[in-house]
C-alpha cells in the first residue's frame, strides 16, 4: 500500500505564547514545579517520567520578532541556528524536591549565562524560556514562554506558565481520505509513505527522522471522533501497536508491529471491527510531535 497526499491529514496550528517582563540584566530565578499539564493538556509527570520536564532552555534570538519565532515553531520551521545564544539547565542537576534554578546556571557551551551581558532590553531581540522533555533544542517542548526584559519591571522570579490552562496551542486537523486495506491477507500489510510530498502543515517530509509507525483501535470510535480529538490520539486507543523504522526507510511491514511495551504482535484487522484502525508515521526528533502522517485504514 502506497500512501499518496490524498490519504494523509491537514492541520491548522497557532502557538500564542505568553509574555512576562521582568528587570533587565537580572539573574532570574526560572521554576518549573507548577507546571501540571503540557501543550496537549495531558498531565506532567514526576522526574525522570515518559512526560517530565527535563530541560529548561533559554534562547536569544536577534532581529525576529515574538510573532514570527511563534509562527514558525508552530508549522516546526524554526532554524535553531537563529539563536545567537542558547543556554540551558537539566533539571537532574538540581537537588531532589528543587525546581527552580538562577538562569546564571544555565549552561552556554562551556561556560554559563551572563544576564549582565545575554538578557539586556532590546527592542529587536527575542527572549525565551522552552520547558521540555528531553535534552534537544526546540524538542519534547511541552510549554513556553517569551521574555522581554524592560526597565519599568521589577520582577525577577519566572515560573512556568501551564500550557493547557492559557491555551498555549490552537490545533485542527482534517483527515484524509480513508486506506483501504486487506483485513485478512498479511503478505498486503507493507505500508509505503515515499509518495508523500508534504506533511499536515505542507512542509516537505523529512524522511530521514521519521522513527516510527503506529497502529491503533478505537472501539466505539469513529473517524470524527478522531479528527475531533486528535491530540488525544496516542493515549485514547484501545490497543497501540509500534513498528520502528529504520534510518531512511520509507516502509515497513505491519507484520513486525508488537504491542508498545510488549512482545504481543500485531494481530490483523479482522479480530475488532466495533470501531476503527488508523496509522500514524511519527517522527519524535521533530520540533511538532504532530505525525507525518495519520490516515485511517478500511479493512475489506
Amino acid at each position: 500500500m502506497v500512501f499518496q497526499d490524498v490519504n494523509n491529514y491537514t492541520s491548522v496550528t497557532s502557538l500564542t505564547i505568553p509574555v512576562v517582563q521582568t528587570a533587565p540584566g537580572a539573574d532570574l530565578t526560572v521554576c518549573w514545579g507548577g507546571l501540571q499539564n503540557d501543550l496537549l493538556c495531558h498531565p506532567i509527570t514526576a522526574a525522570g517520567g515518559s512526560n517530565s520536564i527535563d530541560n529548561v532552555g533559554f534562547a536569544q534570538i536577534p532581529n525576529i520578532p515574538q510573532s514570527t519565532v511563534a509562527a514558525q515553531l508552530a508549522v516546526g520551521q524554526f532554524d535553531d541556528n537563529l539563536a545567537r545564544e542558547y543556554g540551558d539547565y537539566h533539571t537532574d542537576q538540581a537537588a531532589a524536591g528543587v525546581t527552580c534554578a538562577m538562569l546564571s546556571q544555565f549552561k552556554l557551551g562551556g561556560e554559563f549565562i551572563i544576564p549582565g551581558t545575554h538578557y539586556l532590553e532590546n527592542q529587536t531581540t527575542t527572549y525565551m524560556l522552552v520547558f521540555s522533555t528531553g535534552t534537544a533544542p526546540t524538542v519534547g517542548t511541552k510549554s513556553m514562554m517569551f521574555l522581554q526584559p524592560t526597565s519599568t519591571s521589577n520582577v525577577t522570579t519566572v515560573n512556568a506558565i501551564d500550557a493547557c490552562a492559557t491555551n498555549v496551542l490552537s490545533f485542527q486537523a482534517t483527515l484524509g481520505q480513508n486506506m483501504p486495506i486487506s483485513a485478512t491477507d498479511s503478505s498486503k500489510w507493507h505500508v509505503d509513505w515515499s509518495k508523500l510530498t508534504m506533511d499536515s502543515f505542507g512542509n516537505d517530509v523529512l524522511f530521514t527522522k521519521i522513527d516510527k509507525v503506529l497502529i491503533g483501535f478505537y472501539q466505539g470510535k469513529t473517524k470524527a471522533d478522531l479528527q475531533t480529538n486528535f491530540k488525544d490520539i496516542e493515549i485514547t486507543a484501545t490497543t497501540l501497536y509500534e513498528v520502528p523504522v529504520a534510518p531512511g526507510a520509507r516502509d515497513v511491514k505491519l507484520t513486525d508491529a508488537k504491542v508498545r511495551g510488549g512482545t504481543t504482535p500485531f494481530p490483523g484487522f479482522s479480530g475488532q471491527t466495533d470501531g476503527v484502525w488508523a496509522i500514524a508515521v511519527t517522527c519524535s526528533k521533530c520540533q511538532v510531535p504532530a505525525p507525518v502522517l495519520m490516515t485511517i485504514f478500511d479493512p475489506q
